[in-house]
């Protein structure tokens, strides 16, 4: 049966959704959290049947606490690695056919790969503001 836990945080600004799941899921692989956004309280849910203990509380609160805020970079990121198929397709359609341009120089230039591709998008909205 799950163990549910509530924590409350003190912080100014609204975590980043996909930054403060990673962080948890790094202590318990298991983990889920509710937060409302503008809401002081989360609730954090384990599959394990134990109780949580004084260090696990310790450490989801300073996770909780100390989160990156989330940012129009964060969510663009997290937006560009959940595509759906028609626009992966529609990028990596484009990069065919500049490989094929790559391919037909005088001194051919090795393809793009497709992760290369798409961890370039991903890079590129790390360095964007809004």
């Amino acid at each position: 049966m799950p163990s549910y836990h509530e924590f409350t945080s003190a912080r100014t600004t609204e975590p980043d959704a996909g930054s403060l799941l990673t962080l948890l899921r790094a202590t318990d692989a298991t983990i889920g959290v509710r937060h409302v956004g503008g809401s002081a309280v989360y609730v954090v849910k384990r599959s394990l049947d134990s109780d949580w203990t004084v260090t696990e509380i310790a450490a989801a609160q300073t996770i909780i606490d100390t989160a990156p805020a989330r940012t129009p970079s964060l969510v663009a990121q997290e937006h560009i690695k959940a595509w759906p198929i028609e626009q992966r397709a529609l990028v990596l359609a484009l990069i065919d056919q500049l490989n094929a341009v790559r391919a037909a120089l005088p001194t051919p230039l090795a393809p793009i790969t497709p992760a290369q591709v798409l961890t370039a998008v991903v890079n590129k909205a790390k360095t964007l503001n809004s």
